[in-house]
This record gives structure tokens, C-alpha cells and sequence, in this order.
């Protein structure tokens, strides 16, 4: 039987052959008891040294000559690419394309910036990504942000192995290394809600907040950004992507035709007086020529993201994310009696599950109701 010495988390299998011991240290004790079984099994059957037994950079020591490889063309994916590599593809390749570019972009760029990205794609291993995992939940980091971590570096292998003919890279034998990581559960959905005049001022949270927002830079702009979050339930990125030749009106009222969801699916988000109002206030201030599809926010998400905290901190306003006006005007429009139908129309859900989520009744709306 081989021995097998355990150190640090890593196995070494060894086995004596003519007063020389053969040793090898694996991530596993059960692969390291396998190589060493085979190494027996081998002497006794008189192949020893066996060349598929030994690493590559120990044969020479066993007198065993190495054919000439074929050069490798570092330009292809191939398992010997470092993750560093393979991440830049799949930037170039894959992220390109999905909605969610910009984000997944400073997720690569993260990644690539880590200890991890100058091992080869063949030699990443689950107890990699368990120690990437312990070391982010220890610096505070979210459980959602941990997750979507792994979910990526996942995602990439999945492309990987898949073959060309399914848009993969052809490296059907690479192994993923993320299913058999232990992930941080997923937070409950977030029920925040915007506060009425609760304050000493005694204004509530969506006058302090708009009131901030007005005062720092890009004020009357970000300001119009949060009341159409309000009164649309839109999305930011959908927000922020609203072009002039999406603003539809008919005789029943006025909607933004919006050509795709997040889920790839066209909706029309109709608009309250006040969005209506606040659209007239941004087309005004375009030519009268302006393209069909020339946006009508200046901004991008990162910079509404400042200058949301920013105005946050100001108005003395405590954990409200601008995701949350979101689930704000999905929660009032539910309040006004729409319909399940009529929100997922609005916000662009497919499943009820989801949408769920997103509405959250006021204990003081439910109480009038109850009576």
C-alpha cells in the first residue's frame, strides 16, 4: 500500500522501488492513493518507470527522454492558458455581447488583479475557489457579490468546454472546478421601502433624497434619472437607454417602448403624469432634429452610483440603495390596484416569483385595508 503524508491541505503519495522512494503530492488524498496504487501495480508488473505515471518535469531523472512537442498556438484557447488568458477571451469573446457588459467587465478586470489568474485553466481547483470564497466572506464582502465571483469564473469554464460548434472553446476534457465549491446562501430580497415624513424636518425620504440629489453635481439630470425609476419601476440600465425614438403617444396616454428586457423581452412601460413630465423636461433640452436613437440621459451607471451616495450621506438617508426605487414604484403601482399582468408588463418580469420580490405592501396601507 502507498503511504500518504498530509500537509497543509495537500497529499503526498509515496512508494519505495529499490531503496529510492517515488512520491507525488496531490489536492486529494483519494488521487494521491490512486497514483500511488498504480505506481505498485506498475513495479509489479515490471513497467516501471511508467511515463504516464510521471510528472514531465521528473522524467528526466527516470532517464526517460522527451519527445519533441508540437509547438502550441498561445493565440487558441487551450488548458495550458493561464486564467489571466482565458478571462481576456472570454472579455473579448463572450461579455462583449450580454447585457450586463459594464459590470461583468470590473468583474474580469477584479479577477484578473488576483493571485489565481497566473495558474493554468487545467490547474485551478476547487479548494482554489473554497479559499477565494472564505478569504471574501472574511473581508465583509457580500454573499451576492461571492456568488456572482464564482458564477463567473463557472460560466467561463462551461464556455470553454463547450465545443466550437456551440459557440465553446473546444476543450471538452477541461474540468470546472466551481460546482463542487460550498457558496454563501443568497440574501432575502431587500423589502426596503421609502419613508414617509418621519424625519425632524418632517419631510420624508423621497423629498430629502431628491432634494440632495438636486444639490450635488448633475442635479436636475440625476434627478429626473430617480423620478422616472419612481414612476416607471425601470431599471437604471434601461433608464439611462432610453432614446428619443422609444417615447411613443397614443390617445390613451403616453409609454416607452422599450426593444429589450434584461430576459430579452420587448415591453411598453406606460408613464405616469409626472414621468410624461419629466421626459418633456429632457426632450426640451435636445435639438429639435435630434436622432431617433440618441440617448437622452448624459449620465452612465457608475456616475449615478457616486452621486447617489453622495446625496445619500447629505440628506441623512440610511441604507437606501437606488435599486430600491425600483421596488418603490413597483410597490406603489401595486398599492394602486395593478394587476400582476399589468406590473410584470411594467417591469419587465416574466414569472409572478420574481415580481414578487419586488412589491412590498406598507404595514400602514395594509392596516386601512384591514380596517
Amino acid at each position: 500500500m502507498p503511504r500518504i503524508r498530509t500537509r497543509n491541505g495537500r497529499h503526498t503519495a509515496e512508494v519505495r522501488y529499490k531503496g529510492v522512494v517515488i512520491a507525488q503530492t496531490f489536492h486529494s488524498k483519494t488521487a494521491a492513493d490512486v497514483w500511488g496504487k498504480k505506481v505498485e501495480v506498475a513495479i509489479e508488473a515490471g513497467k516501471w518507470p511508467d511515463p504516464d505515471l510521471i510528472p514531465p518535469h521528473l522524467r528526466g531523472k527516470w532517464g526517460l527522454v522527451e519527445a519533441e512537442a508540437a509547438p502550441i498556438d498561445d493565440s487558441q484557447p487551450h488548458p495550458g492558458w493561464t486564467l489571466d488568458q482565458a478571462l481576456d477571451h472570454y472579455l473579448r469573446t463572450v461579455t462583449e455581447g450580454k447585457k450586463g457588459y459594464q459590470q461583468e467587465k470590473t468583474r474580469i478586470a477584479w479577477w484578473r488583479r488576483q493571485d489565481l489568474a497566473a495558474k493554468r485553466l487545467d490547474e485551478v481547483t476547487p479548494e482554489d475557489i473554497q479559499a477565494h470564497v472564505g478569504r471574501r466572506m472574511a473581508e465583509g464582502r457580500a454573499s451576492s457579490t461571492v456568488r456572482n465571483e464564482v458564477f463567473l469564473i463557472s460560466g467561463l469554464y462551461e464556455v470553454a468546454r463547450e465545443r466550437p460548434t456551440q459557440n465553446g472553446w473546444g476543450l471538452t476534457d477541461l474540468v470546472n472546478p466551481a460546482p463542487l465549491v460550498r457558496l454563501p446562501e443568497p440574501p432575502a430580497p431587500r423589502k426596503r421601502r421609502l419613508e414617509d415624513a418621519e424625519h425632524d424636518d418632517g419631510q420624508g425620504e423621497e423629498v430629502r433624497m431628491l432634494d440632495a440629489v438636486r444639490a450635488g453635481a448633475d442635479g436636475e439630470e440625476m434627478a429626473l434619472v430617480c423620478i422616472l425609476a419612481l414612476d416607471t419601476g425601470m431599471r437604471l440600465s434601461e433608464l439611462l437607454d432610453i432614446r428619443v425614438g422609444q417615447i411613443k403617444r397614443t390617445r390613451g396616454g403616453r409609454y416607452i417602448q422599450r426593444p429589450d428586457s434584461k430576459n430579452g423581452h420587448a415591453r411598453k412601460v406606460v408613464l405616469t403624469s409626472r414621468a410624461a413630465a419629466t421626459l418633456d423636461t429632457l426632450l426640451a433640452a435636445l435639438p429639435k432634429d435630434a436622432a431617433k436613437d440618441r440617448r437622452l440621459f448624459t449620465l452612465d451607471a457608475n456616475q449615478v452610483d457616486y452621486r447617489w451616495r453622495s446625496a445619500r450621506k447629505a440628506a441623512g438617508v440610511i441604507g437606501l440603495h437606488f435599486h430600491d426605487l425600483r421596488h418603490e414604484g413597483l410597490s406603489r403601482m401595486a398599492e394602486k390596484g395593478l394587476t400582476i399582468g399589468e406590473l410584470a408588463e411594467q417591469s419587465g418580469h416574466r414569472t409572478a416569483q420574481v415580481l414578487l420580490r419586488y412589491v412590498n405592501a406598507k404595514v400602514s396601507e395594509v392596516a386601512k385595508k384591514l380596517g
